[in-house]
């Protein structure tokens, strides 16, 4: 036979062999007869001096090419065989190990598109975000002004060119294209896309010039908006839309995959840079892709000394300005990095307790496979072999169990873009692909090696002897497995209790967040709200034409008061409790502003009746009238904490001017002071406020502000408000149409999914460690069947055998839980980011973990206890 082919032909690889051995043991047969031995004696001569067969093929074997790969065929075919055998186990083990695998593989894939994989921007290592932070107490990055922008523009030496855009919460009204719809868009220079190095997929981008004041608007749609618009037709450049009522030609079209600065934003429109008047207002965001040679740090110098320069030039508008520089990587991710790193960390323990499980369920397997590896080992077989065969068959368990772990894992992404909790950035970039699935691999087969490593190398050390022989139940071997199999118990435990720790902090966290009172009073449940962006006016009718906005806003207003079922109704720019419209500066009349403290906060633009809509309680003074309205240069209101803050006595009757004083923004009298309401998110701090009228805004097209309406009947209110609009104005845009709670309730999407998220692993963690607690009592109640039978026939009582065993379950739920405590109290810290108004080390969320958890070792044992009770003596001492 050709042996070159010998791997492909196996069978008769094999025959050939026998008919080799046969041969050898015929010659050496008759040679033994020619000694004078009889044929029955010659045959049995000839054995003994050829040796053991067995030995003699696997040294062979060991000698053929393909030699390897043919041990591995045959250890996974022998593998399947033998877990075919037992489908129960199989069932257990794989859903088990798909459970652990799969969320780790959903977990990296989503910590890979966030965290790992790299920007897909040219050298987007050298691009850097500058913010510009002139509040000492604001501790988060702010934005600059065009005023801001122009000087480091003109200062800058560390990079190749600066750009600036409009933060993405910049609404868009797309009229001209189809039903008129409202979009997230941003405002950006000329050469922003250039410092990207970003080219359109069609026409082009913007020119120089286009961020000229005279230049004409211009826009560029995103790939999702010219396909869902205009669908996907080229004739779409050129073609003029109305964005906010000014008329913009579409020029060029961004591919799918240019998603700055988030994946929601649709279009980017050329910014024109009008001299600037004054420092403000502040919307912008820098980017610059920094020189060949500079670093980061030496950028940060840079900008600093800028904003020292621009600060000195400007004494009455900033205080101890700084223009912080961040990795545009860091800017996108750095939010959300700590969460995704801790529920990465969370799946692993979910993986390591899973892992214990089935590794558990092979130690328990092993012994009744004891026979099996003593007869193999005994007819020959190498440890080595044995170990290798074995270590195959857990790595074909986990691999199946990957698999299942992957179907698992593509569920599970797609369900979190669906989902999208709290607009995760770069959620474009989460898929499954061949990183994840490389990932996938070696983490299955990583996993088949840890949980099979133990029971593979327990069997390769067999006693011959007491394996061979019957009724070695007990004794010293037997104590020293139970002892294994409580260790690995006892670390489920343990990994279950930081989990459970980690979910109990979130899950406590997220409930004090939620409690958290936004400053207003009215139910949530029974304020309906709708953003309502003006339509253009129709500049051929004259009366249209000169209609100021705000008064087309009072026609609605007086409509929707009419609708059977609503309190009130009003206006507002600005929504709690995280819709935050505007942050500016303002000054005291006869105030030098010296302190540390720069005077900047939430700008709020409402109508008289928004504090009584929204039940937010007076302080002091009065609210807006409808005489106020009338002239909104003769009043303002403002907040306990902005009156606290600045005010040394009583506030009513100071002026104010919002931006500082000049012939836009005059003087104006304080009239009340209202309780503080949350602008900036249940979780932040609150920001003093202050209130302005929004007929002070007659300018034409006004822009957005939201409709709010309390009634006993909001849920059912919407299509009938929606008619009132449209009856007073055909052409507005109108958005998110809900109410207060689902305002509510978005604003803290992050914290909800990630204290589910833990919560549902920790929930996992528990269930597998109480199967594990459950398993390591069972086998020990059936080792020792013989041992309870003897105690019962001497005398012992039920209840004793009862409390005896299920005190061996709780004594494994203690150490584990004294165990997990001790860990817990170190690894908690990298929680204390996520949480809010909670401890990493809250009393009551370790005492109710406690208490889960040896209630659950408990309630694991009860079934063997209650099982061991039911034993027959007579029965039990005949077990072997």
């Amino acid at each position: 036979m050709n042996r070159r082919f010998a791997f492909w032909r196996p069978r008769e690889r094999e025959q050939d062999l026998e008919r080799e051995l046969r041969s050898n043991l015929e010659l050496e047969a008759a040679e033994q007869e020619e000694n004078g031995l009889t044929a029955e004696e010659a045959r049995y001569a000839a054995r003994r001096a050829f040796g053991n067969t067995t030995v003699v093929k696997e040294d062979v074997r060991d000698m053929w090419r393909w030699a390897s790969l043919d041990r591995f065929t045959q250890d996974i075919r022998y593998g399947v065989r033998a877990l075919r055998k037992n489908p129960g186990f199989t069932l257990t083990a794989v859903l088990t190990l798909a459970l652990g695998i799969g969320a780790n593989t959903a977990m990296f894939s989503v910590v890979d598109g966030v965290l790992l994989r790299p920007l897909p921007y040219t050298q987007a290592d050298r691009l850097a975000l500058v913010h510009v932070r002139f509040y000492p107490q604001n501790t988060e990055y702010g934005t600059m002004s065009i005023a801001d922008y122009l000087d480091w523009k003109a200062r800058n030496q560390a990079f190749e060119d600066v750009a600036i855009f409009s933060n993405s919460s910049w609404r868009f009204d797309l009229t001209g294209a189809g039903e008129p719809i409202e979009l997230s868009g941003c405002a950006v220079t000329q050469n922003f896309f250039s410092v990207l190095r970003s080219r359109p997929m069609l026409g082009r981008l913007f020119r120089d010039g286009e961020s000229s004041p005279t230049a004409p608007p211009a826009v560029v749609l995103s790939e999702d908006l010219w396909r869902s618009r205009f669908g996907a037709s080229p004739t779409a450049i050129g073609r003029a839309v109305s964005l906010n009522g000014v008329q913009s030609t579409i020029v060029g079209v961004m591919p799918s995959t240019f998603n700055f600065p988030s994946g929601g934003v649709k279009l980017w429109t050329n910014l024109r840079l009008r001299p600037p008047t004054r420092r403000g207002p502040f919307p912008y965001i820098g980017i610059g892709r920094l020189k060949s040679g500079i670093t980061l740090s030496q950028a940060q110098v840079e900008t600093n000394t800028i904003g020292r320069q621009i600060e000195r030039a400007n004494p009455g508008n900033y205080h101890d300005m700084t223009m912080p520089v961040l990795p545009l990587s860091e800017a996108l991710t750095g939010k959300v990095r700590p969460a995704l790193l801790v529920m990465l960390g969370a799946v692993f323990l979910v993986l390591l307790i899973a892992s214990a499980n089935v590794a558990n369920l092979m130690l328990v397997r092993s012994n009744t496979r004891e026979r099996e590896m003593a007869v193999r080992l005994s007819l020959g077989a190498l440890p080595g072999r044995l170990v290798r065969q074995l270590l195959t068959e857990s790595v074909l368990l986990a691999g199946t169990g990957g698999m299942a772990g992957l179907a698992l894992a593509w569920i599970g992404i797609r369900a979190l873009r669906a989902w999208n909790p709290g607009d995760l950035p770069r959620i474009e970039d989460v898929h499954l692909d061949i990183r994840v699935l490389a990932f996938a691999i070696f983490l299955s087969v990583l996993t088949g090696i840890v949980f099979g490593l133990a029971p593979a190398l327990r069997s390769s050390r067999a006693d011959l002897n007491s394996a061979l022989k019957q009724g070695s139940r007990s004794g010293t071997a037997s104590a020293a497995r139970r002892r294994t199999h409580s260790a690995l118990a006892i670390a489920e435990v343990a990994l279950s209790f930081m989990l459970l720790i980690g979910g109990g902090l979130l899950l406590r966290s997220f409930l004090q967040l939620e409690q958290t009172a936004a400053g207003f009073e009215a139910a949530p449940e029974q304020v309906l709200t709708i953003g309502i962006a003006p339509g253009r006016l129709d500049t051929r009718n004259r009366e249209s034409a000169t209609t100021p906005s705000s008064r087309r806003y009072q026609r609605i207003l007086d409509r929707v008061r009419g609708v059977p079922g609503v309190v009130s109704a009003a206006l507002s720019d600005s929504l709690p409790p995280n819709r935050q419209a505007d942050y500016d500066t303002f000054q005291i009349e006869g105030e030098q502003w010296t302190e540390a403290a720069f005077p900047a906060v939430t700008d709020v633009i409402v109508s008289p009746d928004y504090f009584r809509t929204l039940r937010i309680p007076l302080i002091q003074g009065r609210y807006f009238t409808e005489s106020d309205a009338g002239d909104a240069r003769n009043a303002i209101v403002i907040s306990e904490s902005l009156a606290h803050k600045y005010f040394r006595g009583n506030p009513i009757g100071h002026h104010i001017a919002p931006s500082g004083p000049d012939n836009h923004n005059p003087w104006l009298p304080i009239v009340g002071v209202v309780g503080d309401v949350k602008y900036t998110g249940l979780d932040r701090a609150v920001e003093p406020a202050l209130y302005r009228l929004y007929t002070e805004f007659d300018d034409g097209d006004s822009a957005r502000l939201n409709l709010v309406v309390r009634s006993t009947i909001a849920r059912g209110l919407a299509q009938e408000v929606e008619q009132q609009i449209r009856a007073i104005d055909p052409n507005a845009t109108l958005s998110d149409i809900g109410t207060l709670d689902t305002v509510k309730s978005v604003s803290v999407a992050q914290p909800r999914f990630r204290a589910v998220l833990i919560a549902g692993f920790a929930a996992v963690s528990l269930l597998l460690a109480a199967i594990g607690i459950y398993g390591v009592i069972a086998y020990s109640v059936t080792q020792r069947t013989n041992e309870i039978g003897i105690r019962m026939a001497l005398g012992a009582q039920r209840s004793g055998v009862l409390t005896r065993i299920v005190s061996d379950g709780a004594g494994i739920g203690l150490i584990g839980v004294a165990l997990g405590w001790a860990s817990a109290l170190a690894l908690t810290r990298v929680l204390s980011s996520l949480l809010f108004a909670t401890t990493p080390t809250d009393p009551l969320t370790f005492a109710l973990v406690t208490a889960i958890l040896v209630f659950v070792a408990i309630t694991a044992s009860l079934v063997p206890a209650l099982r061991a009770t039911r034993i027959d003596p007579v029965i039990a001492l005949r077990y072997e």
